[in-house]
C-alpha cells in the first residue's frame, strides 16, 4: 500500500482496492451469517440449550447470594 500511495494511488482507487480486500475477507463470515438466517429454528434451539445451561449455573449461585445477604422468600 504504502508504494502505491507513493506512485500516486487516488483516494478512489484505494476505497476499490480495500472493498476488494474486505468482500474477499467478509466471505466466509457472511455465508455462515446468510445461512443461520435460513435456520431461524436452529438458532432458537440453539438460544434455548444456552439458556438451560445458564440456568443451571445461575439458579444455584443466586440462592447462595440470597442467602448470603438474607433475602428470603416471603412464603414459606
Amino acid at each position: 500500500m504504502r508504494q502505491r500511495y507513493a506512485e500516486g494511488i487516488g483516494w478512489g482507487e484505494m476505497k476499490q482496492t480495500l472493498f476488494d480486500y474486505l468482500n474477499d475477507y467478509l466471505t466466509t463470515p457472511r455465508e455462515r451469517y446468510e445461512a443461520l438466517l435460513r435456520a431461524p429454528d436452529h438458532i432458537e434451539q440453539v438460544l434455548k440449550e444456552g439458556a438451560a445451561r445458564a440456568r443451571e449455573y445461575s439458579v444455584p449461585f443466586l440462592q447462595r447470594i440470597r442467602q448470603a445477604v438474607g433475602i428470603r422468600p416471603v412464603s414459606g
